[in-house]
Parts: structure tokens; C-alpha cells; sequence
């Protein structure tokens, strides 16, 4: 039996245990996942909070995701990219640093709109932003990262992207992909007019992604055909079986865990 464990603070909003569980049921394992309230203060001690779960991996949610790396033993070469980590697997005691929201939202992106490569833009510099031009980049994709200042550009340290600022995106401009790396939308807040882009850079066949999955449809969706819209849900799942590949080697069961996902909502926004 596997014991593993998202940290963070606050924790409770965390879908990850019903995530993984779905998973543990439909793989018919006796495998254990649970949410662990970590402060910032604590964080130095995780080694220490690992042994006395008894983790054999654990995710790292906010606000610890850069933090994490100075407690590590190795990082793997794709979180090390972006500065960040969200999974970590335990083996003979050494701590490993992974980032599975990369793969997570590749993954995701290509099963619902091909392997094809795009111009995309992304809404948005934070971490989020971060692992979403990793993912495009990575692709051979052409990304542009909008921003509202120049100085967001500086927590990237790669130079294979455009930078934009928000304020200079042009109602001429041409981009097969439209990517809301931002929060705003949680609360159903319509992203072009509070950011002031101009609406006509969506054309009928540009694909709109939104990390948000919770409303399902925010208003930023509503502007791209149905077909071509997808919201953060898919992604969400993604990195968590990535996750349980890499702590246990296995292939985890997407569809149980997209639907207990699904039912969990209810299918509200």
C-alpha cells in the first residue's frame, strides 16, 4: 500500500484527494492519498513531516511550489525550467522534484486539439503562466505572454517567447490559441473587459483554454465556439495521474477520475 499527500496552506479547497482516490478505486488498489496543512513555517521540516506520514510521494500545492526546491535532493530538468515543483517522489530517502503541470496541460491539450503546432497566446505571468509556456514552447509551438507589466517578464528564464503587454494587444492580431493563465473569471468576471482586449482576436476557429475549471463555463469560454473551449478540469486530472506514474510507475485511470470530477459538480458552473 502506497501513502501519499498533497501539501499546502490553506488546503482545504484541494481536489487532489478525490482525484487520486477515484483513481486508487478504479485501479482496485488499497493505496492511501490525504490533504496535509503545511505552513510556510513548517515547510523546513517536510523530510521530517514525509517520515511521519510514511509518504512514498506527496504534490506541492500553493504556496509552496518554488519554496520546495531548497529542501529537495534532486530536481528533475523540467521543474528546474520553471522554478517550480508540484510532485515529489520519496525513494530511499531521497527527495526528487518533478513538474507535472506541464505535461499535465500538454497532455490534456493535445488529446482534445491534436499534436499540430500553434501561435499561441497566454493571459497571465504567474506560475500558472509559467508552466503553460513551458508546455507550448516545449511543443515547438510559437507563444506569446501577455502581461500587465514588463517587469512579470523577469520570473522567466528563457527566451523563447514573445513578450506583450496587455495593453498593446491589437484587435489585428492573428492567434490560433488563446490561453487565460489569470484568475480572473473564478468569479465569473468577464476577462476581455476587465483586461481591455479587444474581443475581435477571436476568430471562429481560435481554440480557448482556461485553467479555471470552477465556474466550468466562465465568460471568457463563452467567446469561443464549443468545440473549441475547454477549461482547466482535464489539465487538473492530467498532472494528478502524471503524479501517480511517476510514484508508482503505473498508468492511471483518467476517465474514473475525470468523472468523479464531474459528478462532484454536478455539472453546475
Amino acid at each position: 500500500m502506497g501513502k501519499y499527500a498533497v501539501i499546502g496552506h490553506p488546503i482545504s479547497h484541494t481536489l487532489s484527494p478525490l482525484i487520486h482516490h477515484a483513481n486508487f478505486d478504479a485501479k482496485g488498489t488499497d493505496d492511501e492519498y490525504k490533504a496535509l496543512a503545511v505552513s510556510p513555517q513548517q515547510l523546513e521540516f517536510i523530510k521530517d513531516i514525509a517520515e511521519k506520514e510514511s509518504l512514498s510521494g506527496f504534490n506541492v500545492t500553493l504556496p509552496h511550489k518554488e519554496a520546495i526546491m531548497e529542501y529537495l535532493d534532486e530536481i528533475d530538468e523540467g521543474a528546474k525550467n520553471i522554478g517550480a515543483v508540484n510532485t515529489v517522489a520519496v525513494r530511499d530517502d531521497v527527495f526528487k522534484g518533478y513538474n507535472t503541470d506541464i505535461s499535465g496541460y500538454m497532455n490534456a491539450f493535445t488529446a482534445r486539439f491534436g499534436h499540430e503546432k500553434h501561435n499561441v497566446l497566454i493571459l497571465g505571468a504567474g506560475g500558472a503562466a509559467k508552466a503553460v509556456q513551458r508546455a507550448h514552447s516545449d511543443h515547438g509551438d510559437e507563444v506569446t505572454l501577455a502581461a500587465r507589466r514588463e517587469e512579470s517578464f523577469k520570473r522567466f528564464t528563457t527566451g523563447d517567447y514573445t513578450p506583450l503587454l496587455i495593453d498593446n494587444i491589437s484587435a489585428e492580431d492573428h492567434y490560433d490559441v488563446i490561453v487565460n493563465a489569470t484568475p480572473v473569471g473564478m468569479k465569473h468576471e468577464d476577462l476581455f473587459e476587465v483586461m481591455g482586449i479587444p474581443t475581435a482576436i477571436v476568430k471562429e476557429d481560435t481554440i480557448g483554454m482556461d485553467l479555471i475549471y470552477q465556474p466550468e463555463w466562465t465568460k471568457f469560454l463563452t467567446y469561443f465556439s464549443e468545440q473549441n473551449a475547454m477549461n482547466g478540469l482535464p489539465m487538473l486530472v492530467s498532472q494528478a495521474m502524471d503524479a501517480y506514474t511517476i510514484w508508482t510507475g503505473e498508468t492511471g485511470d483518467h476517465e474514473a477520475a475525470n468523472k468523479k470530477c464531474k459528478e462532484y459538480f454536478g455539472g453546475k458552473s
